[in-house]
């Protein structure tokens, strides 16, 4: 009984132990909006084209970036999809000129649907210098749409999780949650909610962003 007592005593100080380091830790959460249009139509009956200009806020409104993004994309199969991007963005600096810079990526997506819902899986290879990383990134990200009867909305959610190709760690996860709204034919509204949370830095990320569609 008394080993009972004395290891109960020791998880208890091992927990409040925990507990304190865990609240001294100062995370530090910052916050970020973003508004974007995005056009797509298809060039061929494989071949889809998307340009998305895009504008970043900071938590004050004022402009942090703003980039312009092409994708192509070609469906193998009704399922499987190959695609590759690009990505200019101008970077806003309140004590330095404005810095330039531009992203690759390349992608391979699979997505099936079953009975209204539509689940996805993308694997993707960037060079992510433009967002929290300096370095070349794989991404895994996972989505499930559900389609309403009858309803103009369509909820999603899912996750991503960033992996740095050197040293193979995890750098960050983002958790994600949103809703597309059709207007009329081929003209709809998003919005959405990211979390990013850092591995390895005690920080957080939220951004809400709108985004206005249009398909041809």
């Amino acid at each position: 009984m008394k080993n009972i007592t004395q290891k109960t005593h020791y998880l208890i100080l091992f927990l409040l132990i925990i507990a304190n380091t865990a609240i001294a830790q100062e995370v530090e959460n910052d916050f970020q909006s973003r508004t974007s249009f995005t056009a797509s139509t298809k060039l061929l009956k494989n071949l889809k084209l998307s340009i998305s200009p895009e504008f970043r806020f900071d938590d004050s409104f004022s402009l942090d970036k703003y980039l312009l993004e092409g994708k192509l994309s070609y469906s193998l199969t009704d399922n499987l999809s190959l695609g590759t991007g690009y990505r200019f963005y101008a970077n806003e600096r309140e004590s330095k000129s404005t810095e330039y810079d531009n992203r690759y990526s390349f992608n391979v997506k699979y997505e099936k649907s079953y009975l209204r819902f539509e689940p996805s899986l993308k694997i993707s290879y960037t060079n992510d210098s433009d967002d929290d990383s300096n370095g070349n990134l794989l991404r895994y990200k996972t989505e499930l749409k559900y389609n309403i009867k009858k309803c103009k909305i369509t909820p999603f959610a899912g996750l991503e999780a960033f992996q740095e190709v050197s040293g193979g760690d995890l750098s960050k996860m983002r958790y994600f949650l949103g809703a597309d709204y059709k207007i009329c034919k081929k003209n709809y509204i998003e919005a959405s909610y990211k979390f990013d949370y850092f591995q390895n830095e005690f920080k957080n990320k939220h951004i809400v962003s709108l985004g206005y569609k249009l398909k041809f």
